[in-house]
């Protein structure tokens, strides 16, 4: 099992020490993690759940005594980098300061929304639920389309419980879906949502057919913000790869992607 979706408590809304989580990876059996903390952003934009610049040296040298103390699980450095319009030339030289493994595309606030942009707290009474999850696929369209990123991250978060985005819009999930694979990004399982309303991963079980039938690459991250949440529910979803005939997964080194056999 591969987790490529782990924070650390330099973000600031994560707790544990790094030691921690990958001490719970090998617990669950899981050979390979990547550390991808939030992504510092300009103009000290959200400090309250990312790293700021100068601790990113920090962010380094404790994945580098992880790997150091653990040798006998993979661990790679990675991010995780907010498409936040705007912010792009920002965002590309940052990533290519830094010597990353992977890097993990997610929207988590939309420039033309209202109070503050936060994706989690939108509030549109005269938009019907469509209309918002299309604006939203739509800005996840244009991050993708950007390059910068290789994994696509908890990519339908903006769903309500019992939500569908494939049943409720799908000629956009279809446009994101052939602009992933145009990009030759991969598409993250995000187990989180089985600790939160939705009960399912990001996206839903229900894509995986569609991802499998496009020949999109796919990787698996528990999204995790304490240490016990390493490796959540990996092993019914990757039953559930096995059922749909999905038998590979990718992880990356220096941004060069490769596949695993599961």
């Amino acid at each position: 099992m591969i987790d490529n979706h782990i924070h650390t408590k330099l973000c600031k809304h994560a707790e544990g020490e790094i030691f921690e989580y990958v001490e719970k990876a090998i617990d669950q059996g899981i050979k390979e993690v990547a550390f991808t903390d939030h992504i510092p952003l300009p103009d000290n934009f959200d400090l309250a759940h990312r790293m700021q610049l100068d601790e990113i040296d920090t962010y380094a040298r404790w994945v580098v005594r992880a790997k150091e103390k653990y040798p006998e699980i993979t661990i790679r450095y990675g991010i995780e980098a907010d498409f936040y319009e705007g912010f792009e030339d920002f965002i590309e030289k940052f990533l290519n300061l830094h010597d990353f493994d992977i890097v993990i595309m997610s929207i988590h606030f939309i420039r033309h929304w209202p109070k503050g942009n936060w994706v989690f707290d939108y509030h549109f009474p005269d938009k019907s639920k469509e209309e918002i999850y299309k604006d939203y696929l739509s800005t996840v369209i244009k991050g993708i389309e950007t390059g910068l990123f290789d994994v696509l991250g908890h990519l339908d978060m903006i769903k309500s419980p019992g939500d569908s985005l494939i049943q409720l819009v799908p000629n956009e999930v279809i446009q994101l879906l052939q602009a992933v694979k145009k990009s030759d990004m991969a598409i993250e399982i995000n187990t989180s949502g089985y600790r939160k309303k939705v009960g399912e991963p990001y996206p839903g079980l229900d894509w995986l057919p569609l991802i499998r039938d496009n020949s999109i690459p796919v990787t698996t991250g528990s999204d995790a913000h304490h240490p016990d949440q390493v490796g959540l529910q990996f092993k019914p979803v990757y039953h559930r790869f096995k059922e749909e005939g999905i038998k590979k997964l990718v992880f990356y080194e220096k941004r060069f992607k490769m596949e695993r056999t599961i």
